[in-house]
């Protein structure tokens, strides 16, 4: 098997059984006649068939059956794995403690079954049912395999009498039953075998063979073939009987007392129901009847532990099986939802579980109908990857260092350029020609696609042609393709050897070549020279007619890059920009500065991670504009304009960071940059470090006498270093607004600060240079609900802010997961949308992407029976980390088990990620040393696999500061180098949703979702974080309480065979009455401060002056009026919202008249007002009564009211 089977069936065992344990078996395969040293209820977390409680409650009530483990056996157990120096705790054993509490709303199921249909010739159902039931092992049946060293020591201790070791079949045996005298004799023997040879392997092996109690399976395998004729005979269709009445079934063994037997209470249900087509819905499930007293309902009732099913299936042949997705027909679907099911139609769905799962034979194959149909409480789908290959087209047209300015045979590119259009064109033709094959209504549906497929083919032509015709074209296309490709040669030379960076006086070699050595020089690692992906290459020839024709109808088109995650969207839109940036230096010499591009995005460690992605592309078109003379005189340079919270947002501020942070250099403690700069991105130098080894950490950062921070590499020779002009990178918001950036790096929150902010006037008027020609805004799926709708509103005056009356700015948005994104854009900018790239008749095949028959990435769901989410949260991780553990013991290259070393485990919030938090010293700790414990692998260097497990977990959630996201994300890295006593990877992340998007780390390949995320958009985004280079596996625990969290369990085949079109349509409502109130004033005053110019902060009076209150109104209803999104009745509304926020304003104007030259109105002046100087604008938060209208959002996030609770101590 490989490591990631091994891993799911250690899940397998240790929370369905069987298989978890050592004692010896005659099926070493299948583990059907197992014995454990637990109760099974204790034992196993799932896929158990309860009786009936006969009342609710909480209660807490310990069994009345005696436990032979005396307990002296009892404290060696659980104290046998303390090392000397070890840090853990002596816990009891949780498996021996036997008091388990539950709640009234835990899940208890006493039925559970399987949905599926038949055609109507099926004559019969051929079902098997199979389970275990537990009883007490006797003496005679309880053995354990050992080797054999020191057995002549039973003799010496006296310890023959009560066990035997067979030297033949390697086993230790229990000789036979004992009485209470020689259980007493034993333990006397043990313990002195204890005091001599504790650490012995026979001790620890003899513990537990006489430790606890042992309980042995009976496996129950069940066949009975049924007519469907005796089932439509049956009363209602529905046909029922008792199992013990099965013939082959042996009853035996099921608990039973004098008075009643669990065989009167077990029943195979059959439910037929006939459908208007040519098809039977059979629904088949099993039934415990047996009503069991509530007050007796404990797992350490010995009763219970007999009187439930263990490891349940239910299996059904058939060749006669039909697909099962029409089921849902009869629901209204909206045109998006028939076009779904139209190109999802050829994945099947053969059944449904309930209160389980559903599975069928070779279940991701379409292409066969299976004659099996089977329920099951550990459901997986391999969920397929996707390919960017192209068949038979050359990946050599491809490479990115042919498309570059290395490479002077415009002929030969653009020949390769028309190649890949050529060949698409031909994909779209046999589309078009596969369409004859479909009905009427789905040939409508393809063909409306294809004809979508034609306008980007037309759009792609039209791309090249430019580039044939337009010298300043084509020129900054090979300028673009070579930031492109330096970015990635330094990527690759320098950030591969050491991700967390190099101390400057590491760096002896010259961490760059010139410009012309770049032409020749072979690229670091020649086995993966750089290429595009057809469809990144397709996007960007697409869209190259928006910047190069101002007049261009698709300039007032949002271009959407819809691609899996990991897929390469990010270098499709850099390279984009890195095109813009020269197209404006070149075809614009004297008008090119300011901003030239806005990329946006709406999460910190999305951002973080991002803005180094973009500065280095920043960093390699800076080289490039040095060695070219005609590329202006003006750095490019890349800004960071995001919250306080993240970066200092004022030169005092960053003055007190400054020396806060030497202040702790000094004094050799431990400090992380606050600028979120840790390393030099074109050679991966640290930004804090040593220039020499013995002295001590510099900071790459200054503040000038000119009050601006400065940033440079430590590394002399770096192209970036202090001597060479250092970085091009502004951090400070004082910076940004004094020396706008070419490209502004934010945040959407950020924007809600323009109303604020008079300096930040700069962003879209400086001096005579063009608008910012290009909006980026990455994982659009993000701008929904009350965000979107802030977003939404505010955006009419940020897209006003970048026109004029002949440029218009070109929107880039991208996401891996959309729905009803055509009225989501339209609500968000007021635009139409474009997908790239386009299906056209199946949801396989894009020709820019394939669906291919491997997969990376394995989803596995649990559902709990009888436990607690938490409680199953527990052993789940505990089995994982023993898990990573029997792959490093069995692995020949240790460093294997890293690829599931680290477990990335997703919380729906910060309460839960709490509660766990608390739990992993109290509860996981112990957890895992009990399951070492139960393998005899709790010695010194195993314990090392959870010692120190409250120190190796870390977090990624919005509670940690902002300073320690990027180390945490560094941390991430290290990987597990095999050393079992010394390793420095984390064996533990804690993450909410801010792990959605962002992070990209490929050593993680594990991950557990608690409990199903708010929506499927999210569960897609949050487990792709995993399994993006090597196979790897997402565990889902499901909440049986949770209606929505039980349904996806059900269907999660069906579910995940088609989960990208599961996702959940998006809404936005910018005009709805809660948003205008709270954003409405916020756009009002910014349109006025940065489109008619009264930016400065004395200028609010400036509306009463000439014109200005007409100019204003005119231009805001021109804006809203014409909103593509907003009805009539929305249109009046802001209409006459507009008119009273003016009214207002204008009042506040005539009560606040200046009386000397500092006294009047300002937009803020400061949160104390004073009798001369007065506000407009008011935070939002700090409103205090419904007559205050005149409030402004400094933030986006502020979507909800927020108080402050001050706590003293008395």
């Amino acid at each position: 098997m490989s490591n990631r089977d091994n891993v799911v069936s250690r899940v397998q065992k240790e929370l369905i059984g069987p298989g978890s344990d050592l004692f010896e078996c005659e099926d070493k395969e299948n583990f059907s006649d197992e014995v454990i040293a637990d109760k099974p209820l204790l034992r196993y977390f799932s896929g158990i068939l309860y009786p009936k409680q006969t009342g609710i409650g909480d209660f807490v009530e310990e069994d009345d059956e005696n436990d032979e483990t005396p307990s002296e056996i009892t404290e060696e157990v659980s104290n046998v794995d303390v090392e000397d120096g070890d840090a853990s705790p002596k816990t009891e054993s949780k498996e021996d403690n036997k008091e388990i509490a539950y709640s009234a709303s835990t899940f208890f199921p006493s039925q559970y079954g399987i949905s599926f249909a038949v055609s109507k010739d099926c004559p019969e159902l051929k079902i098997n049912l199979s389970f275990g039931n537990y009883k007490k092992a006797k003496a005679n049946e309880i053995a354990i395999e050992y080797g054999g060293d020191s057995v002549d020591l039973l003799e010496q201790f006296g310890l023959q009498p009560f066990v035997v070791f067979d030297s033949e079949n390697k086993l230790l045996k229990q000789t036979k039953e004992l009485t209470k005298h020689e259980k007493q004799q034993r333990n006397s023997c043990l313990n002195s075998l204890g005091k001599d040879h504790r650490d012995s392997g026979l001790y620890k092996t003899l513990t537990k063979l006489f430790f606890k109690d042992k309980y042995k399976r009976y496996d129950n395998r069940i066949e009975t073939t049924i007519a469907i004729e005796e089932i439509k005979q049956s009363e209602n269709q529905h046909y029922k009987i008792l199992l013990s009445e099965i013939p082959n079934a042996n009853s035996h063994q099921w608990w039973k007392t004098k008075n009643e037997s669990l065989k009167d209470y077990l029943y195979l249900h059959i439910k037929l129901y006939e459908q208007s087509n040519s098809k039977y819905v059979m629904k088949i499930f099993i039934e415990n009847t047996l009503l069991f007293p509530r007050t007796k309902f404990s797992f350490a009732k010995e009763t219970l532990n007999q009187a439930c099913l263990f490891e349940t299936e239910i299996k059904v042949e058939t060749p006669y099986l039909q697909p099962f997705n029409d089921y849902k027909n009869n629901l209204y679907k909206s045109e998006e939802d028939r076009m779904l099911d139209f190109l999802y139609r050829e994945k099947l769905s053969y059944g449904i579980g309930h209160n389980t799962a559903c599975t069928w034979e070779d279940c991701e194959n379409d292409t066969k109908t299976p004659i099996w149909i089977s329920s099951t409480f550990l459901p997986q789908f391999n969920v397929k990857s996707q390919s960017t290959d192209i068949e038979g087209f050359d990946k050599k047209q491809l490479e990115i260092k042919e498309l570059s300015s290395f490479n002077s045979n415009k002929d030969t590119i653009v020949s390769n350029l028309k190649k890949l259009v050529d060949t698409y064109l031909k994909w779209i033709e046999n589309e078009e020609k596969e369409t004859s094959k479909l009905n009427k209504d789905d040939k409508i549906l393809a063909l409306s696609n294809i004809e979508k497929c034609k306008i980007i083919h037309k759009r792609m032509q039209k791309g090249i042609e430019l580039l044939e015709s337009n010298d300043n074209a084509f020129r900054a296309f090979q300028l673009a393709n070579t930031a492109i490709y330096l970015q990635m040669f330094q990527n690759q030379w320098h950030f591969n050897k050491q991700k967390d960076g190099f101390e400057a006086f590491e760096r002896t070699d010259n961490p760059q070549y010139t410009y012309q050595e770049y032409a020749t020089k072979d690229y670091p690692d020649t086995s993966r020279v750089p290429s595009w992906r057809p469809f990144q290459l397709a996007f960007i020839l697409q869209c190259l007619p928006s910047f190069v024709e101002e007049n261009s109808a698709e300039r007032d088109l949002v271009d959407l890059l819809y691609f899996p995650t990991g897929g390469g969207k990010t270098e499709a839109y850099l390279a984009l920009s890195a095109f813009l940036i020269f197209w404006r230096r070149l075809q614009y010499p004297e008008s090119y500065g300011g901003v030239n591009i806005i990329i946006r995005y709406t999460l910190r460690l999305l951002s973080a991670q991002q803005f180094e992605r973009a500065t280095k592309l920043i960093l390699a078109c800076e080289f490039i504009r040095k060695n070219h003379s005609d590329l202006g005189n003006e750095k490019i340079t890349i800004g960071f304009w995001v919250g306080g919270s993240t970066i200092p947002n004022t030169i005092k501020e960053a003055k007190v960071k400054l020396s806060q942070t030497q202040e702790r250099l000094n004094s050799n403690k431990q400090t992380i940059n606050p600028f979120q700069l840790s390393n030099c991105q074109w050679c991966n130098t640290k930004i804090i470090g040593r220039t020499q080894k013995s002295n001590n950490p510099s900071i790459g950062h200054r503040i000038s006498r000119q009050n601006h921070l400065s940033s440079h590499c430590l590394n002399p020779n770096c192209e970036y270093s202090e001597q060479n002009g250092g970085l091009p990178i502004v951090l400070v918001d004082e910076d940004i607004y004094s020396n706008p950036p070419t490209m502004l790096f934010a945040t959407v929150d950020k924007f809600a600060q323009l109303a604020w902010k008079g300096e930040a006037t700069s962003l879209f008027n400086h001096n005579d240079d063009r608008k910012p020609e290009l909006i980026i805004q990455d994982e659009l799926h993000l701008l929904s609900g009350p965000l979107g709708s802030l977003v939404g509103l505010f955006e009419n005056i940020i897209l006003s802010l970048c026109t004029t009356d002949t440029q218009k700015p070109k929107i880039i948005a991208s996401t891996a997961t959309v729905k009803n994104v055509e009225e989501q854009v339209k609500g968000l900018y007021n635009r139409a949308v474009q997908i790239f790239p386009q299906n056209a008749t199946n949801s396989d095949n894009t020709f820019f992407s394939q669906t291919l028959l491997e997969s990376k990435r394995r989803y596995v769901g649990i559902l709990p029976t009888g436990k607690t989410q938490t409680m199953t949260n527990l052993r789940l991780n505990a089995a994982l980390l023993f898990a990573r553990l029997e792959l490093w013991k069995n692995s020949v290259d240790k460093t294997e088990a890293d690829q599931f070393w680290t477990i990335l485990s997703y919380f729906k919030s910060l309460k839960h990620i709490g509660r766990f938090s608390n739990k992993i010293t109290a509860e996981l700790l112990p957890e895992i040393k009990q399951l070492q414990v139960r393998y005899l692998m709790n010695v010194f260097s195993y314990n090392n696999n959870y010692s120190k497990l409250p120190y190796r977990n870390l977090e990624l959630t919005s509670r940690i500061p902002n300073e320690r996201i990027k180390k945490n994300l560094d941390k991430l890295d290290i990987s597990f180098d095999g050393n079992l006593d010394k390793y420095q990877s984390f064996d533990i992340v804690l993450a909410t949703n801010m792990i959605s998007v962002g992070l990209d780390v490929g050593r993680l390949n594990i991950m557990l979702m608690n409990g199903m995320p708010p929506n499927t958009a999210e569960y897609i985004q949050a487990s792709s974080r995993v399994a993006r280079k090597n196979e790897g596996i997402v565990f889902t625990i499901f909440d049986p309480n949770n209606t929505r969290d039980l349904s996806y369990f059900e269907d999660f085949v069906p579910f995940h065979k088609t989960f990208y079109k599961q996702v959940e349509p998006i809404s936005v409502t910018p005009f709805a009455e809660n948003a205008l109130d709270k954003m409405l004033f916020t756009s009002i005053v910014t349109y006025f401060r940065h489109k008619l110019g009264f930016a400065n902060n004395k200028m609010p009076c400036s509306l009463i002056e000439n014109s200005n209150k007409q100019t204003l109104t005119n231009d805001l209803n021109t804006i809203f009026s014409s909103h593509s999104f907003a009805d009539s009745e929305d249109k009046q509304l802001i209409i006459t919202k507009i008119e009273n926020l003016i009214q207002q304003w204008e009042r506040k104007i005539q009560a606040s008249p200046p009386t000397s030259r500092d006294s009047g109105l300002y937009y803020y002046g400061g949160k104390q007002e004073t009798d001369k100087k007065k506000n407009l604008l008011k935070p939002i938060q700090e409103k205090s009564k419904a007559e205050d209208v005149l409030v402004g959002m400094q933030s986006m996030r502020s979507v909800e009211p927020s108080a402050i609770i001050k706590i003293k101590r008395f």
